[in-house]
């Protein structure tokens, strides 16, 4: 037995102590409810587990975010449903206004609605918006720009990858038509005595003025007009940073008087070229008369390449079209015919005034059908003089001079029996000459100008862009910018692009609706038609994007609650096992400090052995 050191004393202390760490810790355990609650508890477990948090918390921000995503676009969609009621009653008033048993005061007061809901279109487009931001003026769209200052792009697909799109040069053009319509007043003079028509006087007046204009690309000269580079041509654009080959088979067409260019793959660019004019320091038109031998011919401007972005030229030509309806001639054989339609085609100056030297070109249907129509007209006279033949007609010509007015029509026969064709003959029919009621031929006759049904001045302009070299030719760099971009992960590039275009009534293709006569109210059903479908194509695209949203947020969920629950079985304390633990623990303090009671008592039994 020792006195100095008591080993059994020192042994009962450190089980004692250890047991006093291990109730400590338990006593931790259950009152944080964490298993582990420092890194000394779990070095690898703490480092998973504060790894597993930061991504629960991403999730539950990402989760949050798909949320408020959901909700513009449930915003952005009601607005739209509104601007779709609104297509729908200028659909109706279209409708209401081509029906011919309107007046002209009916169709100012349907104008005068058309005009506000354009307004009101505008202002929703405008003012919709969603943690003020806006949502439907474009805002979000995706962002593209060209290097020609009045050339401005609307729109691009998600099938349009970033780069720089090259277009080597571009022909369109602008028609303006002006049509007037005429109508024909009789006034007879009739004897005072008998009250016979001794004479009919006539006079044309012009009844009615329609203006349209319209866009053309001419895509069937492809190689020449619409120079899209593609693959096949993109070396000699190398230059151009990040120069992108358009996709193989893509053209160019007019939609709204906006230019498209479309392709396979979800790819369209949209754009519009805004006003058209030389874009110059001085403010002045670099504008040029071109004649020829027979008189002013066109107008040429060009723009200034440095002020332009590439080179812009316009040429300006100007045209009448006369239609004459129901001309009544006389044949040959003495009887009368009457000719249906016959069209005046000129070349003519700004002024309307027909080009010195210049022929006139005359057609029944379409410009270079030589009067074709004619065959129907004169059925009759062929049928008597060529009997079992086809006719071809070849050709047309008006005498103005001849008194009375006569036409000479050139055709060719050709024998049903045999298929063998005949000379080319000539005949001529002059306007027919009427009597009055007592038997004479009248005083006045009708002259071809008493049958003019409508007139139409077309003014055409053809712009070119560029010179198909790199350093002149129209350049779109689309950026892949834009849309509202909604991250709907717990990690860096997990996110979704939601693209609303504009959807202002020029946008939309429904900013001028004129309603005002029957013809451009026929129109404007048309236009009214396609800014529906455009719009329900947007709102369909809208609600992928909700449907899609409605998808991320349910797995988002889903994730955070697996997540959850795996962070759960790393950091949470087990109770019902922790509880048996303590228990434990607290009965082996209770005994170690029992027999480190009676080890400090041992030395005192040495004081028996000293007696």
């Amino acid at each position: 037995m020792r006195i100095n050191y008591n080993v059994s004393s020192i042994i009962a202390k450190n089980a004692m102590n250890n047991n006093d760490k291990r109730v400590a810790a338990s006593t931790k355990r259950l009152s944080s409810g964490y298993k582990i609650n420092s890194a000394a508890d779990n070095a690898a477990g703490l480092a998973i587990a504060r790894r597993m948090n930061a991504q629960i918390k991403s999730l539950q921000e990402a989760n949050q975010s798909a949320n408020d995503g959901l909700s513009a676009l449930n915003t952005a969609d009601g607005a739209m449903a509104e601007i779709h009621d609104i297509l729908q009653r200028m659909n109706e008033l279209a409708i209401q206004s081509a029906n011919g048993t309107n007046a002209d005061t009916d169709r100012e007061m349907i104008q005068t609605e058309i005009d506000q809901l354009v307004n009101e279109i505008d202002r929703i487009a405008s003012t919709t918006e969603f943690n003020a931001q806006n949502l439907l003026d474009g805002s979000f769209a995706f962002k593209a720009y060209a290097n020609i200052d009045n050339v401005s792009v609307m729109s691009h697909t998600e099938g349009v990858a970033t780069g720089t799109y090259v277009i080597g040069q571009l022909k369109y053009y602008h028609y303006e038509d002006m049509t007037t319509r005429y109508a024909l007043d009789e006034k007879k003079i009739k004897d005072p005595a008998t009250g016979k028509v001794l004479n009919v006087t006539y006079t044309s007046n012009a009844v009615q003025v329609t203006e349209t204009e319209r866009y053309e690309v001419n895509n069937e000269e492809n190689f020449l007009n619409d120079k899209l580079v593609t693959s096949t041509s993109i070396d000699a654009f190398g230059k151009i940073h990040r120069a992108k080959s358009f996709p193989e088979g893509s053209r160019v067409t007019v939609e709204d008087e906006n230019f498209v260019i479309k392709a396979q793959g979800n790819f369209e660019i949209k754009f519009e070229v805004n006003d058209r004019t030389p874009i110059d320091d001085d403010g002045n038109l670099n504008e040029v008369k071109v004649t020829t031998a027979s008189g002013t011919a066109y107008i040429e401007r060009t723009y200034e390449k440095e002020k332009a972005g590439a080179t812009v030229v316009t040429t300006t030509s100007f045209s009448s079209v006369k239609s004459y309806r129901n001309i009544a001639v006389q044949g040959p054989d003495g009887k009368r015919y009457n000719i249906s339609e016959l069209n005046f085609f000129n070349n003519v100056d700004s002024a309307g005034k027909a080009l010195a030297g210049e022929t006139t070109e005359i057609y029944t249907d379409y410009r270079g059908d030589s009067g074709k129509g004619l065959a129907d007209d004169f059925a009759e006279y062929f049928k008597n003089n060529n009997p079992d033949c086809s006719i071809e007609i070849t050709g047309v010509e008006y005498d103005g001079n001849a008194e009375p007015e006569k036409f000479s029509v050139k055709y060719i026969p050709t024998d049903g029996k045999t298929g063998q064709p005949g000379a080319e003959q000539t005949i001529e029919f002059s306007l027919y000459q009427d009597t009055n009621e007592l038997g004479a031929v009248m005083a006045t006759q009708k002259e071809l100008k008493e049958y003019l049904y409508t007139e139409t001045m077309t003014t055409r302009t053809e712009y070119t862009i560029g010179q198909n070299t790199a350093d002149d030719c129209l350049k779109i760099n689309v950026t892949g910018m834009g849309p509202m971009i909604v991250q709907v992960g717990a990690n860096a590039g997990q996110y979704m692009e939601l693209e609303i275009p504009a959807l202002k009534a020029a946008n939309l293709g429904v900013d001028d609706l004129d309603l005002t006569t029957e013809d451009s109210a026929t129109k404007a059903i048309d236009d009214v038609g396609k800014a529906i479908n455009q719009l329900s194509a947007i709102r369909s695209r809208i609600g992928a994007y909700s449907n899609r949203l409605e998808h991320t947020i349910t797995n988002l969920d889903t994730t955070e609650e697996n997540i959850t629950a795996s962070y759960s079985r790393i950091m949470d304390v087990d109770m019902a096992a922790e509880m048996t633990e303590y228990s434990t623990v607290q009965v082996l303090v209770q005994a170690s400090t029992s027999m480190l009671a009676q080890a400090n008592e041992r030395p005192q039994q040495m004081l028996q052995l000293l007696q």
